[in-house]
Parts: structure tokens; C-alpha cells; sequence
């Protein structure tokens, strides 16, 4: 079933027209009113950090979506040639040049796909994604079909580096006008970064059974790292305290989820963002990431069917992180510990059942992130409160 979403926090519920998802469909329309036999639009992102390339938004009149598929492109030589080369590429049949087995030429083959027409997006001189034009008729892109497809590939480019500038505009924003550097300080070393990987892994796995696309889980990826940017309005006093908070102190430590909102708020007040899916989420994580299943959480004690699956990730990923790694005042918690704990968290009902079991069954994964994203060091000085 669809989780319900915060509507007194993003206005509507569910996806708004500006997804990119739906930009695509609009424009894969257009393409076939002149070319019907251009069957399948997709964009794949790419990250140079991981070299993966990862689906993220794609049109299909089948209706049979490829998601939640990533690959290094070092794996892919085919495509890592169309980067090297900046040049696009037309394969008129995909089953004679393709002889190879991989999850996405088997995809495409399974389902009948003859010729596609590839386009890889650059963001300056970085590779940001590519674009996918297929087919299930061979020999479907011949010059004309190809010069006309260019101009819509420019067009959708356009759209999702727009996109993609928004969203790193916002975490910019963020980061020079509230202060995140001081938060990360406090959150120690990697800790922010591995929640994001974690909280990505999570989404990736839950998102089909929730009915929410590739698009959801970047955003997720994203905007795990602000999830406690209303911190930055906490007095210093309260925030850095080294002992325990007493009742007055907590109560002024809980309204950073409250600043954090405002902050949201302004934010995609100033840059006209309306309810995009991209605020939606952020808002989302800001808002319900310390809500517990139970209604023990803050501020609106949500039980876990009102608490968007974006914050019962997050929640579980800030968890998780803050028990396997070393604090000044705590050593690492064994894996066993952990899951010990985090299975007694869902059986209370303060942790969502599938967040963990989907972070705990991902054991290569998570154990990749923990290496690629491992502390260097601990300062000498941490928050006690960094998860409060």
C-alpha cells in the first residue's frame, strides 16, 4: 500500500506535475506524435564518486518500467566509450550487437526491444547522465529520426540539469546561509554522508512495493543529510551541553524540527519550487525523521501509517549509524548488538519493521559503505545530542 504523505506539510498529497518523471512523459508524447515508433524514453544519472549509473526517470508505452537498477560504468564499456568520445551512438538491432548478458540489454531484449539511440548528458565537462531512446522496431533511428531526436535530447538535458541544479541550489543554500558545516562538525566525520548511502540503499529496496520510482530514492539520497538543519537555530548552550538536558533544555532542543520546516519553507518560498516531489520529500525528513512508530516521537507524535517512508528511513539510517561507529563517549556496537537493538526498537514499534530488515539484509552493501565512508579520525570534542 502507498505511504500517506504529510498534506498539512506539502499542500497535496502524492507527486506533483513538475516531477521530472512526468516532464518526460510530456515530451516522449511529442516525440511520438512523429516518430510513434520510439517506444521507450529513459535517463540514467551518474555519479563519478561511485562511477554508478543509476535509473532515475523513464517513459514507456508498455508500461513496464526498468528501476531501482544501478551499474559501475567502468563495467559498461560500451557506454563508457560514449563518454569518452562525447559521441552519441544508434544500434539498428539490439540483439545482434549485443551478444553480452547484462541486467539492462537482457531487460531490454526480454521485452521485445529492437534499436535504440543513445545520448550521454554533459554537465560542462562532467558526465551527468544518459539518455535512452528505444525501440521494438528494428532500425528505427535512421538520420532524420536522430537529428530531430537530438533536439528533444538537448530539451530533456535541459530539464533535468535544471533539476539537478535546483536541488544542489537548495543544499548549497543550506550550507553557506544555515550553517551546515557547524552541524557536520557536530555530527562527526562521515556520518552525514553514510546515512545519505544507507538511507539510499533502503529506498532503493522499498520502493517498489510502495509504488514510488526512481526518482523518489535520489531524492531521498540527496536530503538525508539535512534532516537536522534546524539545529543550526539551537543556542549553543543547549546544543553543545555536555551532560544530559533537563526538561527546559529538551524542550528548546526539540523545536530544531520546527526551525528546520521554516527553513524548508523559505527556502522553496524564495526559489518557486511549489510542491515538487523534491520539496515534498525534503520536508518530509525534516519534519518526521525523530517520530517513532509508537507516537513516543516529536513534534506531532505520528504513529508509523502517518509517518512518510522517507523519515521511518531516515530514522533507521541515523540509528543505525550513530550505534556502529565510535563516539568519545562510546565504543562501536558489534553487528549483532545492533541488530539486537534495532529489533527491539521495531517489536516496541518505534522503528518501521521493513527500514530495518531492508538496512540489515543488505550486509555487502552496507559493509561497503561503512569502508568507502569510514571516519578518519574522532574529534576530540562531539555532541551528545547529535541524534536528539
Amino acid at each position: 500500500m502507498n505511504t500517506p504523505r504529510l498534506q498539512h506539510l506539502s499542500g497535496k498529497a502524492g507527486f506533483s506535475a513538475s516531477n521530472l518523471t512526468e516532464q518526460l512523459r510530456t515530451v516522449h508524447g511529442v516525440v511520438r506524435s512523429r516518430y510513434p515508433a520510439i517506444d521507450r524514453m529513459a535517463l540514467a544519472t551518474y555519479s563519478a564518486d561511485t562511477d554508478e549509473l543509476q535509473t532515475f526517470v523513464s517513459s514507456n508505452v508498455d508500461g513496464a518500467v526498468l528501476s531501482h537498477y544501478q551499474a559501475k560504468l567502468a563495467e559498461v564499456p560500451s557506454l563508457l566509450t560514449l563518454m569518452q568520445n562525447r559521441q552519441c551512438r544508434v544500434v539498428d538491432d539490439i540483439a545482434d550487437n549485443f551478444q553480452a548478458h547484462s541486467t539492462h540489454t537482457d531487460w531490454l531484449k526480454e521485452r521485445d526491444y529492437r534499436s535504440s539511440f543513445t545520448v550521454p548528458v554533459f554537465n560542462g565537462e562532467h558526465l551527468a547522465a544518459f539518455l535512452f531512446f528505444d525501440s521494438k522496431t528494428a532500425k528505427a533511428f535512421d538520420a532524420d529520426a536522430t537529428a530531430f531526436l537530438e533536439v528533444f535530447a538537448n530539451l530533456i538535458s535541459q530539464l533535468y540539469l535544471l533539476q539537478l541544479q535546483v536541488v544542489h541550489s537548495l543544499v548549497g543554500t543550506v550550507n553557506l546561509a544555515s550553517g551546515l558545516a557547524r552541524i557536520r562538525d557536530l555530527e562527526t566525520g562521515q556520518h552525514l554522508e553514510r546515512m545519505a548511502a544507507y538511507s539510499r540503499l533502503m529506498a532503493r529496496s522499498l520502493a517498489p512495493q510502495h509504488g514510488l520510482d526512481d526518482e523518489f530514492v535520489e531524492y531521498v539520497h540527496l536530503f538525508a543529510p539535512l534532516h537536522d538543519i534546524g539545529k543550526v537555530g539551537i543556542p549553543d548552550k543547549v546544543l553543545l551541553k555536555p551532560g544530559k538536558l533537563d526538561a527546559d533544555e529538551w524542550v528548546t532542543m526539540r523545536r530544531h524540527v520546527e526551525i528546520g520546516e521554516s527553513i524548508i519553507a523559505q527556502m522553496a518560498h524564495e526559489m518557486n519550487l511549489g510542491s515538487s516531489l523534491a520539496t515534498e520529500v525534503m520536508r518530509n525528513i525534516v519534519a518526521g525523521h525523530h517520530e517513532r512508530g509508537d507516537g513516543s516521537g516529536y513534534p506531532r507524535g505520528l504513529h508509523m501509517g502517518d509517518i512518510p517512508l522517507e523519515a521511518r528511513i531516515v530514522a533507521v539510517a541515523d540509528v543505525y549509524d550513530a550505534l556502529s561507529n565510535r563516539r568519545p563517549y562510546k565504543e562501536p556496537w558489534t553487528e549483532d548488538e545492533i541488530a539486537a537493538e534495532l529489533s527491539k526498537e521495531v517489536v516496541l514499534g518505534r522503528l518501521d519493521e521493513h527500514c530495518v530488515q531492508a538496512l540489515m539484509s543488505a550486509g555487502e552493501e552496507r559493509r561497503a559503505i561503512q569502508v568507502r565512508l569510514a571516519d578518519r579520525s574522532v574529534p576530540e570534542a562531539t555532541n551528545p545530542h547529535a541524534h536528539a
